[in-house]
């Protein structure tokens, strides 16, 4: 386990070396200029969850990242700890936030004592972590009784163009033998089966709902730049091949690749409440 800074937590080690779920130390580079915080997410969204969290509540943040969610709440006064398994991505937050306190750590093997949280948040992130039951009954071990897990959900209609491209891609992927599915949760029914099962009370917020443009050749372009971790495992000549076929597939059905498509998006929060 790797600490980044001054740990002023109670620690356990953590001594397993290896894990199914996905760093993004290869994205951390690019990562604040592709995945930018929604003004909702950066208004109510955070107020949200400071309210679900409760006065003066002690938050971990898993799959803290660059700080895109931690940072405005540290600003806030939120008593705010971090971990993820990127190293990369946490140096681009100690950089914002030099006091940030850090850990390495895998969501499934948190190095945290049990009862140690009032919340704690994955913003997008269980569908990177390989055991992510065991995850879940991680976050309910560190969490005091009452705790509160927040979980973020990006919802977009299965018939918008941005899906519908990246669904033909992925049959394209398939076809020639390669993989692009992410090791963890596939689908939210999925997690709230789990937190149902042991023992949450579920609340859904929505942070915000509303149009958003994309071009065709955007979608294209984030796969053939492998911005997403869906295509970082792929090998370069599928990649290559199968970005070719979708770009000829997307001008058959959309014809101008640069014409602005509206699509419909919700940002959601599931809350989870242990009892």
């Amino acid at each position: 386990m790797t600490h980044l800074g001054t740990m002023v937590f109670d620690m356990q080690e953590n001594t397993s070396a290896t894990t199914t779920s996905v760093s993004f130390d290869q994205a951390a580079d690019f990562y604040d200029q592709t995945r930018t915080l929604s003004e909702a997410m950066a208004t109510h969204g955070i107020q949200v969850i400071l309210d679900r969290a409760g006065p003066d509540a002690s938050i971990l943040e898993v799959g803290a990242g660059t700080g895109r969610i931690g940072v405005p709440l540290m600003q806030r006064g939120a008593d705010w700890f971090g971990c993820d398994l990127s190293i990369e991505m946490m140096r681009k937050l100690r950089a914002k936030q030099p006091a940030a306190r850090l850990a390495q750590a895998d969501a499934s093997r948190l190095p945290f004592l049990s009862d140690r949280f009032d919340a704690l948040l994955a913003v997008h992130v269980l569908h990177l972590v390989g055991p992510w039951q065991a995850a879940v009954r991680e976050f309910k071990r560190v969490l005091h009784s009452g705790g509160v897990f927040v979980n973020s959900w990006h919802w977009r209609d299965d018939a918008a163009m941005s899906r519908r491209l990246r669904d033909y891609w992925r049959k394209r992927v398939e076809a020639y033998g390669a993989g692009w599915r992410r090791p963890g949760i596939q689908e939210r029914a999925e997690l709230l089966r789990e937190l149902e099962s042991v023992g949450a009370q579920l609340e859904e917020i929505e942070i915000d709902r509303g149009l958003r443009s994309v071009t065709p050749r955007e979608v294209v372009d984030d796969l053939a730049g492998r911005m997403y971790s869906d295509t970082w495992q792929i090998p370069q000549p599928v990649l290559e091949t199968t970005v070719i076929e979708l770009r000829d597939w997307a001008t058959r059905e959309y014809g101008d690749l640069d014409q602005a498509v509206p699509e419909e998006h919700r940002l959601l929060l599931d809350i989870a409440r242990f009892a």
